[in-house]
């Protein structure tokens, strides 16, 4: 069945046929006036169809470019396989709860094996993201949240991508309407062969039984990022929890424009524990050591902060590290041997959403020292730093204003 829109399209190329022909048979100045009129008609008419198509779409889609991405990777198989992800706000138009469904590649056509589709909605009241089907995100009436969809195709488009590509990415809702997103994504990767990955050392010919300790928790870490990595917001092992309620990694960030609160560090942070079974693991270790053996542990640490094997789980190292009083050394090595810009495994991108995290929610963890330490990590680093110059910023303010409360208790200012 034809669109509204087609069908006004049809209504105003047969008008326009008809006054032209009138115009040609029977030419005049009636004939002029009625062919103006019927043009201004159609135009009307055109306009007022469009707005009601428009009134009757279920959702609005806002894309978010910044965060959505295009890459191609070859499998072991020699096949290759492009992934795009889409971050996006939908707004739910209708009087009842939105139910989003399915997620398809209109532009550019790819022909090939869809190896897995699905489209994640956030929770209300968590950071938590799920589908409809299995999850029961629905999106509530007259309420926008953000969202994100994936694709993953065996096969390349035809044409060789640069660093932005067209995209047009339509998302289904449960009763089968559709609504598009088009916008530029940015290419993360070409299809060239990945390099080896660097092989991990083996606990068993580890000398030294800290360092063998160590390096059975990274590891143990490491296969718990491939499953909970950066693709869902995860960091491994690593997480938050605030009061009953534990959410995937450290967090995002978000804020309410309308407000003129504090929104850049959690208001209430003795509600929010960092938990890790793996973290526990280590430091259950350090706190039976010496101090020798302590100093030995933590070199254990900084000595696979190296950029190989175990960056992947760099975030974990780094958060090892700051529990133990050595993030100024973690930072400094981390500056200085990390690749930068590296998006295969986010390596230092994941150690700088890692702290972003916490600065939001724990930031009482965090000595002016520490906050001074991390001001000098950003300087000159080619990574983007999320939010951490405005989470410092607020944090000393806030710390300033409670220093001057704790002086004069019994001043009360406007």
């Amino acid at each position: 069945m034809p669109s509204t829109r087609s069908f006004a399209a049809t209504i105003l190329i047969v008008a326009l046929t008809v006054s032209l022909l009138a115009l040609l048979f029977f030419p005049g100045v009636l004939t002029s006036f009625v062919f103006l009129v019927i043009v201004v008609v159609s135009a009307i008419l055109a306009q007022v169809v469009h707005r009601a198509e428009d009134e009757e779409r279920r959702f609005h889609l806002t894309p978010e470019p910044q965060q959505s991405f295009w890459s191609s990777a070859k499998q072991a198989d020699d096949s290759i396989v492009t992934q795009v992800v889409a971050r996006f706000v939908v707004k739910n138009r209708t009087a009842g709860p939105l139910a989003l469904a399915h997620a398809r590649l209109a532009r550019p056509r790819i022909r090939g094996e869809i190896v897995h589709e699905d489209v994640s909605v956030r929770a209300v009241n968590s950071n938590i993201y799920g589908d409809a089907a299995h999850s029961g995100h629905l999106i509530p009436p007259k309420m926008s949240l953000p969202a994100s969809a994936s694709v993953m195709i065996r096969g390349v488009p035809w044409r060789k991508l640069g660093k932005l590509v067209r995209v047009k990415i339509g998302i289904t809702d449960d009763e089968g309407h559709e609504e598009f997103l088009t916008f530029d994504m940015r290419v993360f990767s070409a299809a060239a062969e990945e390099p080896a990955k660097p092989p991990l050392e083996m606990v068993s010919s580890i000398p030294n039984p800290i360092e063998r300790e160590v390096a059975t928790v990274l590891q143990a870490e490491m296969a718990r990022y491939e499953k909970c990595g950066r693709r869902v917001g995860g960091l491994g092992s690593v997480h938050l929890c605030m009061g009953s309620r534990e959410i995937t990694g450290v967090g995002t960030d978000s804020w309410d424009p309308s407000s003129p609160k504090n929104q850049s560090i959690y208001s209430n942070p003795d509600v929010c524990d960092l938990r890790s079974d793996n973290l526990d693991a280590l430091m259950a270790i350090y706190s039976g050591l010496s101090t020798p053996e302590k100093d030995q542990f933590a070199l254990a640490l900084l000595a696979r902060m190296d950029g190989k094997a175990y960056l992947p789980v760099t975030y974990f190292i780094l958060c090892a590290l700051w529990k133990i009083g050595r993030l100024k050394t973690a930072l400094e090595k981390a500056k200085a041997t990390l690749p930068q810009g590296e998006i295969r495994v986010f390596g230092l991108s994941n150690a700088l959403m890692l702290l972003n995290g916490l600065l939001r929610y724990r930031h009482p963890d965090f000595t002016n020292e520490m906050l001074d330490d991390i001001e000098r990590f950003l300087v000159g680093l080619k990574e983007h730093p999320f939010q951490i110059p405005e989470k410092l910023a607020a944090i000393r303010t806030a710390r300033l204003m409670a220093g001057r409360r704790e002086s004069s208790p019994t001043r009360n200012q406007g």
